[in-house]
Formats: structure tokens, C-alpha cells, sequence
């Protein structure tokens, strides 16, 4: 049976956004989406047990329609073609 050694994703919003997290193999294919939903302030966390993967690295990454500091360019994503997304951050995630 497999688990997640790292399987909590925790981040924090500033201001009411639209999220997606998503949860991607090492060459970028989606393995699972974990949130797509919008959110107000405050702190989340987010859980995978990992009990559909191989054993490998995973990553998470979260996607917001609010742009960081640091990144102002955007995608789409097609389960959201109308919003503009940006990626804020990635953690990677060892699944045994």
C-alpha cells in the first residue's frame, strides 16, 4: 500500500481567489486535481493518501487567479477556460 511521506499542503491566501490544486507526476501529467473551488483569506491545508499512485515523486501545485509578486504571467487551464491562473507555488511530494 502506498502513502504520501509529505502528503500535507498547506498555503495561505491573502485576499478571496479562485484555487485549483492539482497533484502531477515528475514529467507534469495530472494525476489528481484536490481543490478547484474559490476561497476567502486564511490558511488551508490539503491531503492526498496516495493510495492510486505508483511509488514516486509527485508534486503538488497550486494555482490561483490572483497573481504573486514575483509572477504576473497566466495560464488556462481546461476544467477553467475563462479564468486566468497563475502558478504560485510547487512542493514536491515523495509517495512509498
Amino acid at each position: 500500500m502506498n502513502h504520501p511521506i509529505n502528503n500535507i499542503y498547506e498555503f495561505t491566501l491573502r485576499t478571496p481567489s479562485f484555487v485549483i490544486v492539482k497533484l502531477v507526476n515528475v514529467i507534469g501529467i495530472e494525476i489528481a486535481t484536490l481543490v478547484n473551488e474559490n476561497k476567502q483569506p486564511g490558511s488551508y491545508e490539503v491531503k492526498y493518501d496516495g493510495l492510486k499512485c505508483t511509488a514516486g515523486i509527485y508534486y503538488y501545485k497550486l494555482f490561483t487567479d490572483t497573481p504573486s509578486e514575483n509572477n504576473h504571467e497566466y495560464m488556462t487551464l481546461p476544467e477553467c477556460p475563462e479564468k486566468k491562473l497563475h502558478l504560485i507555488d510547487t512542493k514536491e511530494v515523495l509517495i512509498l
